[in-house]
């Protein structure tokens, strides 16, 4: 259970209508836990308040100008600058935090990843306006400075929005707009907390705080699943913020307008690990309320290094033939779209004859053509 904050004499102005899909003061850490930044709302960063901080310190920290703290007192109404209550939440606008711009780089490909319309190698930096696209079987992940990564799924496409970062402070301001497809996220993976991260699709925005969340969008609309952390939602006028705890999912239609939110389905139970026979194919019993499956293999254990990603009638499900040793992580996927948790297996994988979308090419009895060693 997570206890409420400490009050403090804070006002926060009404964000109803407002399509910002931004984490609130609500989503504040455990007292007993170090303090952290909490991510944004609307155009302000939101900071919680451990001992010893003072609004001159935070001013200085974050604006890089300690004459801000008035402002920071009257923004936030606080009585004592030098006495803030342990776990409140303060409010610092982003138009006084210094920023300069953030290094959004490539770190693993496969298949045909374009960027402006040109092909894009691993090392290469991302700048604000451009569009990366994984087309065919492609597939790419970024890594920000802060070591938040970014997987593209196979027929993605992103567009960097906004890629910064606070100065002289190790925190990051990103904003993300996905047009077609689905990203997985590790946002902050070493707790250090988050400035700002915002996904967009034309129905939708979401805003998290170091979390693993995945984001897919299609004509249909667009689907939010959190498997760690927190996220907030934001969908067409007049929709109401929702948020995703951890082990949920949530539905958007085209319009932006909210069907539901649901647990996620639990993990399919995969057989014990060993490496793939000639026939390749992974069986394992279904999922009560799947209607389908969709199956990943990757080069580590997170599943960032995307090498692999195809959906499934169901069970048994045919692996892919790439040759070597991948993790492969199994999930089922609800009536409406949201995908469920992940089963993973370490599988040694048999190469084979592909054709160029990446299939397997079968022989006449229907397995697949294996490539040998001679």
């Amino acid at each position: 259970m997570i206890p409420t904050e400490h009050p403090l004499p804070l006002r926060f102005p009404c964000l109803h209508g407002l399509r910002l899909g931004l984490l609130c003061a609500a989503l504040a850490l455990p007292l007993a836990a170090p303090a952290q930044p909490l991510g944004a709302r609307g155009e302000d960063f939101l900071y919680q308040v451990q001992a010893g901080d003072t609004l001159e310190q935070l001013a200085r920290r974050y604006t890089s100008q300690s004459a801000h703290w008035t402002t920071l007192q009257n923004l936030n109404q606080v009585q004592d600058p030098y006495a803030l209550p342990i776990g409140a939440v303060l409010r610092i606008p982003f138009a006084l935090i210094p920023e300069r711009p953030a290094d959004m780089r490539v770190i693993h490909l496969t298949g045909t990843v374009t960027l402006d319309g040109r092909p894009v190698h691993e090392g290469q930096t991302l700048a604000d306006g451009q569009v990366l696209r994984s087309t065919g079987r492609g597939t790419a992940t970024l890594q920000l400075e802060d070591g938040s990564l970014l997987t593209l799924a196979p027929g993605t496409e992103l567009k960097v929005g906004h890629a910064r970062a606070f100065r002289d402070t190790g925190l990051t301001d990103t904003r993300l707009d996905i047009r077609q497809g689905s990203i997985e996220t590790i946002v902050a993976p070493e707790d250090t907390g988050v400035g700002r991260f915002e996904v967009r699709t034309p129905a939708t925005v979401t805003g998290v705080r170091g979390t693993r969340l995945r984001v897919h969008a299609d004509a249909g609309g667009s689907r939010h699943e959190t498997l760690h952390g927190r996220a907030a939602v934001s969908g067409g006028a007049g929709q109401a913020e929702q948020r995703i705890e951890a082990n949920q999912g949530m539905a958007y239609d085209e319009d932006g307008t909210f069907r539901g939110a649901r647990p996620l389905l639990p993990a399919p139970r995969l057989p014990a690990a060993q490496d793939a026979g000639p026939d390749r194919m992974l069986d394992f019993p279904e999922i009560p309320g799947a209607v389908r499956y969709h199956i990943r293999a990757s080069k580590d254990a997170d599943g960032a290094l995307l090498a692999h990603s195809q959906r499934f009638a169901g069970p048994p499900i045919r692996l892919p033939a790439l040759g070597g040793l991948y993790h492969v992580f199994v999930r089922a996927i609800d009536d409406l779209g949201i995908e469920g948790r992940d089963a993973s297996i370490a599988l040694r994988l048999q190469a084979g004859l592909t054709s160029a979308d990446g299939l397997a090419v079968l022989s006449t009895d229907g397995t697949p053509v294996a490539l040998q060693a001679f």
